[in-house]
């Protein structure tokens, strides 16, 4: 009976110092285990905004070639289905163009909508597809 005690008293010691050493272990790299969950965060929060642009590129894409744009003539209606552009900026070329917004699909394609000085779509490119 006294040899069972010793086992299990060495055995519960054994397991409190193992943990007890894990504990630790884990203690000296805590710096670089919160460094990996803040990059994981960040990739996370990443590829949601990437899918996100692909999305809606995919929702542009697909009413320019059901000819359902036609429809949406101004901007803040446009802006309000599609969501933010990527970019909008002066064009490089003006006739008649006021400004330029592109939409982008992460994995390659541009759709380039070209407002005029009313802020009515007057054209659009798709590039890339």
């Amino acid at each position: 009976m006294e040899k069972n005690k010793t086992f299990y008293l060495s055995l519960f010691l054994l397991s409190f110092a193992a943990i007890f050493i894990s504990g630790c272990v884990y203690f000296t790299h805590l710096d670089e285990v919160r460094f990996m969950k803040n990059l994981e965060a960040n990739q996370k929060a990443m590829k949601a905004e990437l899918d996100k642009q692909e999305n809606l590129y995919n929702k542009l894409k697909t009413d320019i070639d059901n000819g359902r744009l036609n429809e949406l003539t101004e901007k803040s209606k446009i802006l309000k289905i599609y969501g933010e552009p990527v970019l909008c900026r002066p064009p490089l070329k003006q006739d008649g163009i006021r400004e330029t917004c592109i939409y982008r699909n992460p994995t390659g394609g541009l759709i380039l909508l070209n407002f005029d000085t009313q802020d009515k779509l007057i054209s659009w490119q798709i590039q890339n597809p």
